[in-house]
């Protein structure tokens, strides 16, 4: 076993019987101050936890019905993993953000075959755009659906970068107005024009 410290004068400690609870207590041989030593086993819960998560097994498959581990990785669901920039430029990159919850929202940046960063915000703002945005080379084209505050990012962030608003939402827009059978001739030509774009090919 490792010898243990006093954590006041950093003397070598004896061993001093042992707490209520059944800790072993030391005392130091220099000062005479009494203490007690907690083992870190966060490294050891992680492994644990990535264990499962990276498994196919259910909570309840673990011992205990899952219980036990619940508890002891009750804090690792905290943990946000952060990506870090490979500083690859990408000639276009799509925007979007993802409501988790009430005021939680996920913005991503991919290109056209994976995810390249994320951001965790409040809300959809400028300054979140922004932090997700900045530690990215600029590409020549990036496509949104049109977000609020994203217009004023790019804008600061990447000024030389051509916007795109994506299709898919556009249409969307236009479908949430018209419905796809709208009563009114205008209605119709606007939803026709909206669904044309789908079949826009570059």
């Amino acid at each position: 076993m490792k010898a243990v410290y006093c954590p006041y004068c950093g003397g070598r400690t004896k061993r001093n019987g042992r707490t209520s609870s059944g800790s072993q207590r030391w005392r130091c041989t220099a000062c005479g101050a009494s203490t007690t030593v907690r083992y870190d086993d966060t490294a050891t819960r992680l492994d644990e936890f990535l264990g499962w998560l990276l498994s196919k097994d259910s909570q309840a498959a673990m011992p205990g019905g899952g219980r036990s581990f619940r508890r002891r990785t009750a804090e690792l669901w905290e943990v946000w993993p952060m990506p870090v920039p490979d500083g690859e430029l990408h000639r276009v990159l799509h925007v979007d953000g993802i409501w988790v919850a009430r005021d939680l929202v996920v913005l991503i940046c991919c290109s056209g075959e994976r995810v390249v960063s994320w951001y965790m915000a409040r809300s959809e703002n400028s300054r979140a755009w922004s932090a997700l945005m900045a530690p990215i080379p600029a590409p020549d084209v990036v496509v949104t659906d049109g977000g609020s505050g994203f217009a004023k990012a790019v804008r600061e962030t990447w000024p030389r970068t051509r916007v795109q608003r994506c299709t898919f939402h556009a249409f969307s827009q236009v479908k949430r107005y018209t419905t796809t059978r709208p009563k009114l001739q205008a209605g119709r030509e606007l939803y026709l024009v909206a669904r044309d774009l789908m079949g826009i090919e570059c």
